[in-house]
């Protein structure tokens, strides 16, 4: 007869591996799954810091300086955020208003159209005293505007693209000056960004003066988010996703440096300060290498000594604004509305 053999029983030491194993693969993914969810929360918060700051009031009007102007408001281009800024005309030799030649000024991350650490105001006043009418506002989440999240140029730039047709079909501050004959721009840090994005699909806008602005945003976020969360530099790219999936905005597109030479052949004044530690002046480098790279480019730089970040105004002072309305009356041409 054929003998049939017994299984055979595990030995003690074995059942004790086995379960050993299970727990162990267990106790992994649940690990994992706490470290994935703690990496989602924390990037998502990270993501709502981000986007959403408190809005700064205004420190002063126009009339401060003893300037007219008159509120204005008007829709962005596109999604019709209703954007709050005022209008003030320009100020010839012989006392005669105009706004013949309009200056569209794009203040900074976090700030508003009269941000008063850039001089914006101040810029503003001086530029219309030299015959500019100024259309200063704020943008989407800053002043006195809507509440919105701040992308960073991503979605800023159809505000700066509502402005220009604000000019051109809104109705106008001052019928009887009439409607501008030339559009320019000037802007400051992420304003200068976003108006340079703005200007690459708006012909309306015939130059632009940028400010240090950044050549792109995706490595100032990947540097100064950590720092302002505390956080390991690990959670960006998580937060930046975050971002993407909650609100739309995709900050690694926000690259002015991808677009600045389709602006030629309208002329480009890039400005920055030696001493700016917030964007270096690497920037302006980048950005005036790229717009130069178009055959009918016309791109002038300047590197302000001494100056940090937005501070260009404040150093140089008269020279500042002396160089600034040299570039917009030869782009723009003189005011002929005295004549």
């Amino acid at each position: 007869m054929k003998q049939v053999s017994s299984p055979q029983r595990p030995q003690p030491g074995t059942r004790n591996v086995g379960r050993g194993a299970r727990i162990l693969v267990a106790t992994l993914l649940i690990v994992s799954a706490l470290v994935t969810t703690l990496y989602v929360g924390l990037s998502l918060y990270i993501a709502t810091q981000l986007v959403y700051v408190p809005q700064t009031p205004l420190y002063a009007t126009p009339a401060k300086f003893g300037m007219q102007f008159r509120n204005v408001t008007f829709p962005s281009r596109v999604d019709q955020v209703q954007l709050k800024g005022w209008f003030i005309p320009g100020v010839l030799p012989n006392g005669k208003l105009t706004a013949q030649r309009t200056i569209i000024m794009v203040h900074g991350n976090r700030t508003n159209r009269a941000d008063k650490d850039a001089g914006l105001l101040q810029l503003s006043v001086d530029l219309a005293q030299h015959g500019f009418a100024v259309l200063a506002f704020d943008m989407r989440g800053t002043g006195e505007s809507p509440p919105a999240p701040l992308s960073l140029g991503y979605f800023e730039q159809r505000d700066v693209l509502g402005a220009v047709d604000f000019l051109k079909s809104g109705t106008p501050p001052y019928p009887e000056l009439g409607r501008p004959r030339g559009i320019a721009g000037w802007g400051v840090s992420m304003g200068a960004a976003t108006l340079l994005l703005a200007t690459a699909q708006e012909p309306a806008i015939r130059a632009v003066v940028s400010d240090c602005a950044y050549a792109d945003i995706a490595p100032l976020l990947e540097r100064e988010v950590p720092k302002g969360g505390h956080l390991p530099s690990f959670f960006t790219p998580g937060a930046l996703r975050a971002v993407q999936a909650l609100y739309g905005i995709d900050y690694y597109s926000v690259r002015p440096l991808d677009i600045v030479a389709s602006i030629a052949p309208r002329p480009i004044y890039f400005i920055h300060g030696d001493q700016d530690g917030f964007i270096p002046h690497s920037n302006m480098t980048e950005l005036a290498a790229a717009a130069q790279t178009a055959p009918n480019a016309h791109v002038q730089t300047w590197l302000v000594p001494g100056a940090d970040h937005a501070k260009s105004f404040f150093v140089e002072g008269q020279t500042y604004v002396n160089n600034v309305v040299a570039f917009y009356t030869q782009a723009l041409g003189p005011d002929t509305s005295a004549a």
